[in-house]
């Protein structure tokens, strides 16, 4: 059964692949992208339910990435969490400013990073 689209972008492969993984074998469809450029053209083909985004990504930030899908009318309500090594206060206050609703630092937590997904995408 398949929960959901879910687009990963994150320059960390390894990383992205472990969550991509659980992910899947929790029953949801995961792509992955490794850049800005190939974010948007998964985000483009794929139609996402929900963004997973690292904030740093190589050529341009992923507080930039997400302003840029918010600021677009085909992409604006899909909701994007970040995913991060940063952890001071001030990159989650920016973060939730550019649109993110949700913070998930790394390491990654996937039972943690799991409910967020659920809970956003309203699964029982």
């Amino acid at each position: 059964m398949d929960k959901g689209k879910i687009l990963i972008i994150d320059d960390d492969y390894n990383g992205a692949k472990s969550i991509k993984e659980a992910l899947q074998k929790d029953g949801y469809s995961v792509s992955c992208a490794y850049n800005s450029l190939e974010g948007f053209e998964e985000l483009n083909k794929l139609k996402p339910d929900l963004i997973l985004l690292d904030l740093v990504l190589p050529g341009e930030s992923g507080f930039r990435i997400a302003q840029d899908i918010k600021a677009n009318p085909n992409f604006q309500e899909i909701p994007i969490v970040a995913i991060s090594l940063k952890k001071e206060n001030i990159d989650k206050h920016i973060a939730s400013k550019c649109g993110f609703i949700g913070y998930v630092e790394k390491p990654i937590d996937l039972k943690r990073l799991i409910y967020i997904i659920k809970d956003t995408l309203r699964e029982d």
